[in-house]
């Protein structure tokens, strides 16, 4: 992969000659320093790490907290530990670095590529956008869209509801899946692409597999959408991601401008392993711990493993996450069917492979699916160690968030102090707080401001 230091200066001598070929002195009208447009394969590789920093970064912390893959010790990680969200900290650099961040940039370039016909440039960006979009909705629920990312244009943009945002992911992935397919003369995206290097037929499986991911976080309203969320994931999946190979994932480097965004968390000690979730591994004799964790004077220690080293790569999703979705939407369909084990099984043994780099011992890999992918009693029972081994296996991701919130599993005890007002009861939060500056700058901010007991569209029956 292509040194992002490399890209980033890349960038900017291009800005630099747009901007050398913008100025004309005796245009009064036009300004010299704010070039027109930026090309579309100059913004990809800038909005492919943008994404993947934002995936990696603050929103993945306190969703890991919540989830108790890790306990805050020291900053502002300590205060989520309480399940206390500041509104004007992470809450509100991570809202700002979505909309302020990819999101706008993705418009921009879906916009350009679209004026110059350059649809496999659009056809990426409307992937990457829902993506956004999905994360950013399973974090704050109610958001502007449809008359955000304008600028000036419009400063207090409305808050879309979260079940028009879904309806808007999966509209943009089916377009984007039809600016893929297009077949043209113009110019495609190739080693700008810094993670499939242009190749759109990966493209076109992360988009199917994103469509499934955003259908099964719709379950509990499957008696109201007229459609049924587990088929319509199903359907997606016939065209999705079908190996590793073809994971959506952001490999970092070594040197400090190219660090994983998770790792400044974990080297600066500001969070620590969780021992309820070490405990859990070691109960299952799970072969991820060592893998997930490197001893620290004999005690689990987050720093340079396989989640957590300078240039460990992102996960945006992945074969493992979709086989975990179909053995879910199998057993939703019918729970009886032995097709949702055996997706089962095939996830954890792609989640093993990844994370070991395909070094496990075969005995070992079957040995521990034996004991811990049969699913055996009634749908719950199922249902409970599906997501188990998806909780696992997604370590990190706020996917799991997710899943806690639309099927309660896996079962797990409040942190200790969560109980206030802005989480009154003290359960794990099921949503952020809006951000300060949407709540004070932007005139169409709801009427109540949420705590984080508060539930979404899709997190209620």
């Amino acid at each position: 992969m292509k040194s992002i230091t490399k890209i980033l200066i890349s960038l900017l001598l291009l800005l630099a000659v747009l901007f050398i070929n913008s100025c004309d002195l005796e245009e009064a009208n036009i300004n010299p320093n704010d070039p027109t447009e930026v090309p579309a394969n100059v913004l990809l590789p800038f909005n492919e790490e943008s994404v993947a920093r934002l995936m990696g970064g603050t929103g993945q912390v306190m969703a890991g907290i919540f989830m108790q893959y890790y306990e805050g010790v020291d900053n502002h990680p300590r205060q989520v530990q309480l399940y206390v969200v500041n509104e004007a900290l992470y809450v509100d650099w991570d809202w700002n670095d979505y909309y302020d961040g990819p999101m706008i940039n993705l418009k921009k370039m879906i916009e350009v590529a679209h004026r110059n016909n350059a649809f496999h440039y659009a056809g990426i960006g409307k992937v990457l956008m829902a993506m956004c979009l999905g994360n950013v909705t399973s974090l704050w629920g109610d958001v502007p869209y449809s008359e955000a990312l304008n600028g000036s244009l419009i400063r207090s943009p409305k808050f879309d509801a979260q079940q028009s945002i879904y309806e808007t992911i999966q509209a943009l992935l089916d377009e984007g899946i039809s600016d893929l397919n297009q077949t043209y003369t113009g110019q495609k995206p190739s080693m700008d692409d810094i993670i499939f290097n242009g190749d759109v037929n990966k493209w076109k499986q992360v988009a199917y597999a994103l469509k499934a991911r955003y259908y099964i976080h719709l379950t509990k309203k499957s008696g109201s959408l007229g459609y049924n969320p587990s088929e319509k994931a199903l359907e997606a999946i016939v065209n999705a991601i079908s190996s590793s190979d073809n994971d959506l994932e952001f490999q970092y480097g070594y040197s400090a401008s190219e660090y994983n965004p998770f790792y400044s968390f974990t080297r600066l000690g500001y969070i620590i392993p969780n021992s309820n979730f070490t405990s859990l591994l070691s109960a299952l004799n799970d072969p991820r711990k060592d893998l997930y964790y490197k001893k620290k004077f004999g005690v689990a220690d987050l720093g340079n493993s396989y989640f957590t080293s300078t240039n460990s790569p992102v996960h945006m999703i992945t074969y493992h996450e979709l086989k975990f979705i179909e053995a879910e939407a199998r057993l939703r369909i019918n729970e009886n069917d032995p097709l949702a084990q055996a997706a089962l099984q095939e996830a954890v043994i792609a989640s093993l492979t990844k994370v070991s780099n395909n070094t496990l011992d075969p005995s070992v890999v079957n040995t521990y699916i034996s004991n811990n992918t049969i699913l055996t009693g009634d749908f719950n029972s199922k249902l409970s160690k599906i997501i188990r081994q998806k909780y696992i296996a997604l370590f990190t991701s706020i996917e799991s968030w997710t899943d806690y919130r639309r099927t309660g599993f896996p079962v797990l005890t409040p942190n200790v102090g969560g109980d206030h007002n802005q989480n009154p009861g003290g359960a794990i939060p099921r949503r952020l707080a809006y951000p300060q500056t949407e709540r004070l700058y932007n005139k169409s901010f709801p009427s109540a401001n949420p705590n984080l007991q508060d539930r979404f569209w899709w997190d209620q029956e």
